[in-house]
């Protein structure tokens, strides 16, 4: 991820080290002080302070005599209705959106079969990358019909979109339909998460339905693979999904 100009040295450091915890193995073992403040470009003694830091989080874990090693504690929540952010802020992260992709087309057969509209219908296509703490967690691209939402300016769409259409339109998110598959990214979507391309991914299908019953949304989603882990709770009433994910904060 590009770093902002005006960052510390020492958030620089966290954000390099943070980024090697969520695209590593648990147990994997951290390059040597010296290496990881060459990469960083840093000084070491930040470094070595970062770790501190993230080992004091329980993040990390230091081995006497064997090195620096990834360690996380797992969070389980369920997968609702909530947006991003929504889901983010309850596990104490802090989201961030990065437009990617802010365009117009119209619909092909087969976005006008999945969201009810009419060929040739005008769609707002969006991707955002999603990231909590400052790590990309993955890519978001959703298809809005422009005649149920005119207007979205590209600046709103920094925070949740489920908020911003029940408050701008009100619409409210009540029912999706949701697929779920492994995939590898696209050379697109792997440079935009910073993963190889060969690296195993989660892709998520949903579209999304509002109070009255109306198809509204599509939305294609790319998770980084190991960062989720996804456990099926189904009963009479309702399925839940249970995500599994690696601390960030």
């Amino acid at each position: 991820m590009p770093l902002a100009n005006n960052i510390t040295a020492s958030q620089k450091a966290r954000l390099h080290l943070l980024n090697l915890i969520v695209s590593s193995p648990q147990g994997s073992r951290l390059k040597g002080e010296r290496e990881l403040a060459q990469d960083c470009k840093v000084a070491r003694m930040t470094i070595r302070r970062a770790i501190d830091l993230l080992v004091q989080e329980e993040k990390l874990e230091r081995r006497p005599g064997s090195g620096t090693f990834v360690t996380y504690t797992p969070i389980t929540h369920e997968f609702r209705l909530k947006s991003f952010t929504e889901e983010m802020n309850g596990l104490g992260l802090k989201p961030t959106s990065k437009i990617l992709i802010f365009t117009y087309l119209k619909a092909d057969f087969t976005k006008s079969s999945l969201l009810s509209v009419p060929v040739g219908s005008e769609l707002l296509k969006f991707s955002r990358l999603r990231s909590a703490d400052g790590v990309a967690l993955g890519v978001e691209t959703v298809y809005l019909p422009t005649a149920y939402f005119p207007d979205i300016r590209e600046e709103e769409l920094s925070g949740s979109l489920y908020n911003l259409l029940q408050e701008k339109y009100g619409v409210k998110i009540i029912n999706a339909n949701t697929s779920l598959s492994a995939s590898i990214p696209s050379q697109e979507i792997a440079d935009q998460l910073r993963i190889q391309k060969n690296k195993a991914c989660l892709e998520l299908t949903m579209i999304d339905l509002d109070q009255n019953g109306r198809i509204i949304m599509l939305a294609e989603c790319v998770y980084i693979g190991d960062q989720y882990k996804f456990n099926l709770s189904p009963n009479r009433d309702n399925l839940e999904i249970a995500i599994r994910e690696k601390d960030v904060s």
